[in-house]
């Protein structure tokens, strides 16, 4: 059985291009829209890794990764924001195993993977 990631993207499109990076990867995707849901998803399915999107509209990917590592479930889980922000020399915000761009590749996602030490 694959691992899974979970992907907490607001907008579609990056939702869609991570699935595909993901599965192309080995990995099985669950994925929220909306970030209650993502909070909830990441408690019960306890991925191996989670992306979240920095630009969330109503809770910031900030707030998430925060929650996230504060509670006992979810705290040792990888999570890697990802950005609309081209900078890809800034720091990823404190709590977070990675960064990702707004426009990611394949070879950039595989890099990720291997950065955070997740493999499928």
């Amino acid at each position: 059985m694959a691992k899974t990631i979970l992907l907490a993207a607001a907008d579609p499109n990056i939702a869609y291009l991570l699935q595909r990076y993901a599965e192309e990867s080995g990995f099985a995707t669950v994925s929220a829209h909306e970030s209650q849901a993502a909070l909830d998803l990441a408690r019960r399915a306890r991925p191996a890794l989670i992306i979240v999107e920095v630009d969330r509209p109503s809770m910031t990917g900030r707030q998430m990764l925060a929650q996230l590592k504060a509670e006992p479930r979810t705290s040792d889980i990888p999570i890697v924001v990802y950005s609309y922000s081209d900078e890809e020399t800034e720091e990823p915000p404190a709590g977070a195993a990675g960064r990702l761009t707004q426009a990611v590749l394949f070879d950039d996602f595989l890099t990720m993977l291997e950065n955070v030490g997740v493999k499928p």
